[in-house]
């Protein structure tokens, strides 16, 4: 019996994408071979009449997570799929191939203790907001066909931890002279993320001391891969670069800006920071110093956000703004002024 030809996902089971009488089945299995052999099942089962009457209360959370990633993969960026194939493959395992249709209120919360008690890939329990990410993809797969068992559901409570980030003058004189000193003056000083940085080429990023985000480049299954535009529309943007930063990309060799994967670039910085008796932090963390030195010199909001390429005031107030104690009453200076007294304080 004829079916379409299997497709092998990146976790490497196989996939089969069947229409019958206008609904989708989403076929998944171990091998190629058994793929092919349940779908022809399926579609016997439905030719024989059998099918329809079935068909509704049999529908694992693996399989509509699968139906899900399939319907939308034209729409999903490389990494975006690649998270919600790992959360299908890793999380939820103790319902995910049991029938949606008869899950309860009971089934989530054991399925969500397991993940709250499971190890992550720092030796902790996973973090409230991990689970809160996984379940913000489950859930609305659940609810479309059992929403009872999802309604009201508690999930861990995510804390804002108040953390005390390092200033530009105490990363400049370590970065300085590195492999990593441009990277780390793009995001401190220009708001640039890693893979926005990651995408930058002379032919096509920068038009004079002109910066344009028209490519960036995300690890996918190890690999990475580079996509047209920001991560977000809003964050598509142009930025002038400062001329110090402009000098340290002329010297740059060939087209690529900065050609380091992102876990070098974050394990360089970390090793520095600790080398120099300093906490380490994460790469991604120079882009909150970026908008808390905006903040503490008095740059108004609006500007942050254009610069940044944050959507709202919401996520720059609760993620990107802190207020360094000793200059919370230093607004005179401009942010170029700033870093280059910054870098001639280094020289």
């Amino acid at each position: 019996m004829k079916v379409p030809k299997p497709r092998k996902l990146s976790s490497g089971n196989w996939f089969i994408q069947l229409r019958l009488g206008g609904e989708s089945i989403s076929v998944t299995e171990s091998t190629e071979k058994k793929c092919i052999k349940s779908a022809q099942l399926i579609k016997a089962e439905y030719l024989s009449g059998k099918r329809l009457s079935s068909k509704k209360n049999n529908k694992t959370l693996r399989s509509a997570c699968t139906e899900y990633i399939e319907k939308y993969r034209s729409r999903l960026s490389p990494s975006t799929i690649q998270g919600y194939e790992k959360i299908r493959d890793n999380n939820f395992q103790c319902i995910m191939d049991k029938n949606i249709y008869e899950f309860t209120k009971d089934d989530i919360d054991e399925a969500i203790d397991i993940e709250c008690k499971k190890k992550g890939r720092s030796g902790g329990c996973l973090s409230p907001k991990t689970i809160k990410n996984i379940c913000g993809f489950l859930f609305p797969i659940i609810r479309k066909y059992n929403p009872d068992c999802v309604f009201e559901i508690k999930l861990p409570e995510v804390k804002k931890i108040p953390t005390k980030i390092l200033r530009p003058e105490d990363i400049f004189p370590i970065v300085k002279g590195t492999s990593i000193e441009l990277p780390c003056l793009l995001a401190m000083w220009m708001t640039l993320t890693i893979s926005e940085i990651r995408g930058l080429t002379k032919s096509k990023s920068i038009n004079g001391d002109l910066l344009m985000i028209v490519e960036t480049i995300v690890d996918v299954d190890g690999k990475p891969v580079r996509k047209t535009g920001g991560k977000e529309e809003y964050r598509s943007r142009v930025l002038r670069i400062p001329t110090y930063i402009k000098t340290l990309i002329d010297n740059v060799d060939g087209d690529v800006i900065c050609p380091l994967s992102s876990q070098a670039t974050n394990k360089r910085l970390q090793r520095l920071l600790i080398n120099a008796g300093l906490p380490p932090i994460s790469f991604h963390k120079l882009r909150h110093i970026a908008a808390s030195t905006m903040v503490a010199i008095g740059i108004p909001d609006d500007y942050i956000l254009a610069s940044g390429g944050w959507k709202t005031n919401y996520v720059l107030d609760r993620t990107y703004k802190h207020i360094y104690d000793i200059e919370q009453q230093q607004y005179t200076h401009l942010l170029d002024e700033r870093f280059m007294d910054i870098i001639k304080n280094a020289n």
